[in-house]
């Protein structure tokens, strides 16, 4: 089973006082990476043979991982905590089946409130780092702090980013972020990577020239755009992917804008044979 998938149905199994050594491992590990039990436990202000059971609970379900003495957080314990998070809100109900999965993160389908459908993003980024640091027996315990650090960075500057951009047809909309979850409005797209049958190319890049313009009206650049997190029916499309957005007054911005519109002419150019000229675009992005 998908971890992602099996943290979601522990969400229902796990006891009050799992959930509070859970959260107390996790706080734990974002200020000193692997911890004591002597730690958690006051933290959790619980009594220390009560967190004991509740760590080897934890453990046996691989929500943590225990080495020797010291207890840390795991990408499977992250996860179930913002699940947890976002159904206590009730944002979220359920969570379906993954709809794609990239080297920096998931995306599954979710169900909100009267089977409403969501995508529920999942940041992992160096997810492959992470996983080694239990074979380094934690030696250097700032790797988990910066792991998680990382991804929760990664999905409130999503976050931050679509808000700024939302009321635009362009844009999935976010509704809520917790740790390394962005919880987003469901796209029935297909990815321009996929190089799709578009009955006409021109128009769907002057839809991404005209979602680009709006991002800098509102102060934003994607920074990263491309055929790769560019979404379409055939008629509209959706910029999706934005946690690497900056500022229009970033030092880098006119070279990081002039990156996005040279990867988005050049695939038009190689796969629909439109050419645009790349000044004259980024002359109306920024109007």
């Amino acid at each position: 089973m998908d971890p992602t998938e099996r943290a979601a149905r522990l969400v229902k199994l796990l006891k009050e006082e799992e959930w509070k050594a859970l959260i107390s491992v996790e706080k734990a590990s974002l200020s000193e990476g692997p911890s004591s039990i002597e730690r958690i436990t006051r933290i959790s202000r619980m009594p220390k043979e009560r967190v004991g059971f509740a760590l080897e609970s934890l453990n046996s379900r691989r929500l943590i991982y225990k080495e020797n003495s010291s207890f840390v957080i795991n990408q499977l314990g992250i996860e179930i905590l913002a699940i947890k998070e976002h159904v206590k809100r009730n944002l979220l109900e359920a969570l379906g089946p993954v709809i794609a999965k990239g080297k920096e993160s998931d995306v599954y389908r979710g169900y909100g409130p009267s089977g409403s459908l969501l995508a529920v993003k999942f940041f992992k980024l160096g997810r492959i780092s992470f996983r080694s640091v239990r074979k380094k027996r934690f030696v250097e315990r700032r790797e988990v702090r910066n792991w998680v650090s990382v991804n929760y960075d990664a999905a409130k500057r999503e976050y931050i980013s679509l808000k700024k951009l939302e009321g635009n047809i362009f844009f999935p909309r976010a509704y809520s972020y917790n740790r390394n979850t962005v919880l987003l409005s469901y796209i029935n797209g297909t990815r321009l990577s996929n190089k799709p049958e578009l009955e006409n190319p021109e128009n769907i890049l002057e839809k991404i020239v005209d979602a680009l313009r709006f991002a800098y009206s509102r102060g934003v650049i994607n920074a990263d755009i491309s055929e790769y997190n560019i979404l379409t029916d055939g008629i509209n499309v959706w910029l999706i992917d934005w946690p690497q957005a900056v500022g229009t007054e970033h030092p880098n911005a006119p070279a990081l804008l002039e990156r996005d519109v040279t990867n988005i002419l050049r695939f038009f150019d190689k796969v629909y044979s439109v050419k645009k000229e790349k000044k004259e675009v980024i002359r109306k992005i920024i109007g």
